[in-house]
């Protein structure tokens, strides 16, 4: 007999335990009682739900045999501490890059897998063209940042600037046999719906069919936490023909807390000792009086009333808050911090925050997976993470799917050395700057990064026309400018903040020489950058430069003495015409995103 208590099997049905615990009251199905007493059933009396019935049937042992036919290339974009990439390495995928914003999280990823490639920094700066036609299966887990312009077109256009465009781009330029993208299952109705059809719409527009998405919870694949994701899985329009995807069978039991910090099938002892949080004296006093599964509804009124505060008169269960878990059932979904008020996570036996490692068993992470960084970083990467199992069952099912298409499609593991080293050469001549979060800051200052495209259509010299950065290099002066089909695209023109001693020469319009800021605006794209805007304070922005040549140097142009502190960007100039009649104020601001570092005294990047 397989048990499952009331709430456990309302956790697995996405259903209330009131819900469930009347189907038990009312006979609907025979209810049980295991030996501690909690109430339940027996799961073959409930063979007719469609969730039990698939646990009954598993065929999860079956497929922990599926090799690959040979090696397959992959890339984890959006890596975080590994949660994923660990999941598809055990399903049998050769990760050749992976790539990660956060420093801390990158020497998680370094301080276990040496042998991985991971590119610390911004995916907005990296190139993937490189690897194109070189990877058999790219994933990521791309952060849910809002799609303010979604549902406008409902295509690519419409997710720029999101990140979700910066993966959709990595798949663009590398063309995998295979993606897939996961996120919280709330983006399904997230901007009602037109966030979820925009995804859609991005990936038929990529040339790749779409599985129909499923949301999947990670207590039917050996995860002892009641834990959710959305999974977006495609495959390239060219290999579908003959192929079909088959979403993972699920565990043959729901796993619970007992399962992660105590001896059991997933783990061979009991959960180590790590560091953790702790309580102020005053909250463990009150997290004291409540039980194994209790909340706030379990403490006396007056002291709920002043524990909640504000929240004692606001709407909904706010069952989060004095929680404390119970080793009989899976943990709620693990949050960045195991202590804030409003998701509580409190040890089921000891008045104490979760320990490092016991968040880490409870998202399947092996005893000698080890986390890199303050203890604060060590929860945000766990917490953020992909539960390993969740990962390794889906990464089985496509596994399955990759070798159906090497029968088909035979293919060959393409050598990416060249070409990750490459990609990891040009990453390392730009730094990702971060502030004490490691988190992109904003710093108060005079210039932005200008939407100069807007105003060309507003009050542009009708003779004055753009071309492209090779009709620039190649006619100069001479060049005869036009906007190509009434706009630009593509944003190549830096405007900037000009400093005190080079005004006198842009006001004249003989300045041929720029030096940036130390810090560098993270929106622009070196490689893409072909005309230079000169911002003159009091005054605003009028004329517009060619650029030929960008290169590391000084503030006085020289090349960098060696050891140099105090490294900018220079740029090359010369001048091509007016954009206005008079010079168009702007109110300005520049974002802080990147700083220059460890490049050679003659590195040249050519636009």
């Amino acid at each position: 007999m397989t048990f499952v208590s009331e709430n456990n099997l309302a956790a697995l049905l996405g259903t209330s335990s009131l819900t469930v615990r009347t189907w038990g009251n009312k006979g609907i199905y025979p209810k049980i009682m295991d030996k501690s007493g909690i109430p339940g059933f027996n799961m073959e009396d409930l063979r007719n739900l469609p969730e039990v019935s698939s646990m009954l049937d598993s065929k999860w042992i079956e497929e922990t045999t599926v090799t690959p036919l040979r090696i397959y290339n992959s890339i984890e974009l959006f890596a975080g501490g590994g949660g994923l990439a660990l999941g598809m390495e055990k399903s049998g995928f050769r990760h050749v890059l992976l790539n990660e914003f956060e420093t801390s999280a990158c020497n998680t990823l370094r301080l276990n897998r040496p042998e991985w490639n991971v590119v610390e920094g911004d995916i907005r700066h990296i190139d993937f063209t490189p690897l194109k036609g070189k990877i058999d299966f790219l994933s990521g887990g791309f952060p849910c940042q809002a799609f303010s312009f979604a549902g406008k077109q409902g295509g690519f256009n419409d997710v720029r600037g999101t990140l979700f465009f910066e993966l959709a781009r990595a798949v663009k330029e590398i063309q995998p046999r295979v993606f897939m993208a996961e996120n919280v299952k709330g983006i399904v109705s997230h901007d009602n719906g037109k966030t979820f059809a925009t995804i859609c719409n991005v990936i038929d527009e990529l040339g790749y069919t779409l599985i129909t998405p499923r949301v999947m919870k990670a207590i039917m694949y050996m995860v002892p936490q009641k834990r959710e994701r959305i999974i977006f899985l495609a495959i390239r329009k060219d290999l579908t023909e003959g192929v079909e995807f088959h979403w993972p069978s699920p565990y043959k039991r729901i796993l619970t807390l007992r399962d992660a910090l105590f001896k059991s099938e997933i783990y061979n002892s009991d959960v180590p000792v790590s560091e953790g949080a702790r309580y102020p004296e005053k909250k463990k006093k009150v997290l004291e009086q409540v039980p194994p599964g209790g909340d706030w509804r379990n403490l006396p009124e007056p002291v709920a009333k002043d524990y909640m505060g504000g929240s004692w008169g606001l709407g909904g269960g706010k069952t989060g808050m004095a929680r404390r878990l119970s080793l009989d059932e899976p943990s709620l979904t693990l949050t960045c911090a195991p202590a804030q008020k409003q998701t509580e996570r409190c040890h089921p036996i000891e008045t104490r925050p979760l320990t490092v490692r016991e968040y880490a068993r409870i998202q399947t992470f092996p005893d000698d997976w080890m986390f890199f960084g303050t203890m604060s970083d060590k929860y945000k990467q766990i917490g953020n993470a992909v539960p390993v199992n969740l990962a390794w069952a889906i990464g089985r099912s496509i596994m399955r799917l990759m070798n159906d298409i090497e029968v088909l499609h035979p293919g060959e593991t393409a050598d990416c050395n060249s070409a990750v080293e490459q990609i990891i050469n040009k990453q390392s001549q730009l730094v990702v700057t971060k502030n004490k979060k490691n988190q992109v800051s904003e710093i108060k200052s005079n210039c932005y990064q200008l939407d100069i495209f807007s105003l060309l259509g507003e009050t542009i010299d009708e003779n004055f026309t753009l071309a492209s950065g090779e009709d620039t290099e190649k006619y100069g002066n001479d060049c005869n400018f036009r906007l190509k089909g009434g706009e630009l695209k593509q944003p190549n023109a830096l405007v900037a903040l000009i400093p005190p001693s080079l005004k006198e020469s842009f006001e004249e319009r003989k300045g041929n020489f720029y030096f940036s800021g130390r810090k560098f605006p993270s929106t622009v794209p070196l490689s893409k950058l072909s005309y230079f805007i000169p911002y003159i304070k009091g005054k605003g922005i009028k004329d517009i430069y060619g650029i030929s040549k960008i290169r590391i140097g000084t503030r006085d142009g020289n090349k960098p003495k060696e050891c140099s502190k105090d490294l900018r960007l220079n740029f090359e100039l010369f001048f091509l015409g007016s954009l206005f009649n008079d010079y168009k104020n702007e109110n300005l601001k520049i974002w802080n995103t990147f700083s220059i570092a460890e490049i050679s005294d003659d590195e040249i990047v050519r636009v």
